[in-house]
């Protein structure tokens, strides 16, 4: 992203990719963005599924920082047990890798018991998420 500001100007944008699972969740993931010398907001990151498009919503208070890295949030949509569930699944694997990580790096760390536990709820949401 730096790298892009430095070649073609404009700044980074901080905040939130708000990605939808209609009727089963909604996950905020703590994001940036190009914005370019006209206003626009332009994701330079590649994204899974060759996705074009997503929403992002802006935070100036969430800028990066690798010694404190921001947890997705997972929040049901809908008050189904299924949605609920899912978010709750989500949002303890989300808790677990940060907990793994290594600090100041991307790197995460699983030892043995982390590595159960994530397979655990992992087998848990593919059992609940349509693929």
């Amino acid at each position: 992203m730096a790298e892009k500001v430095r070649q073609k100007g404009g700044e980074i944008t901080y905040g939130w990719a708000i990605w939808h699972r209609p009727n089963l969740y909604f996950e905020a993931e703590h994001h940036a963005v190009w914005r370019n010398d006209l206003g626009n907001l332009i994701d330079v990151s590649p994204q899974l599924g060759g996705r074009k498009r997503m929403l992002f919503l802006a935070d100036a208070a969430a800028v990066y920082d690798p010694f404190a890295p921001r947890q997705n949030i997972m929040a049901a949509d809908g008050d189904s047990p299924r949605a609920i569930e899912i978010a709750e699944l989500g949002n303890r694997r989300h808790a677990l890798l940060m907990r793994c990580r290594v600090p100041g790096t991307a790197a995460i760390e699983l030892y043995e018991p982390d590595q159960a536990e994530l397979s655990e709820i992992d087998r848990q949401l593919h059992a609940l998420i349509p693929a």
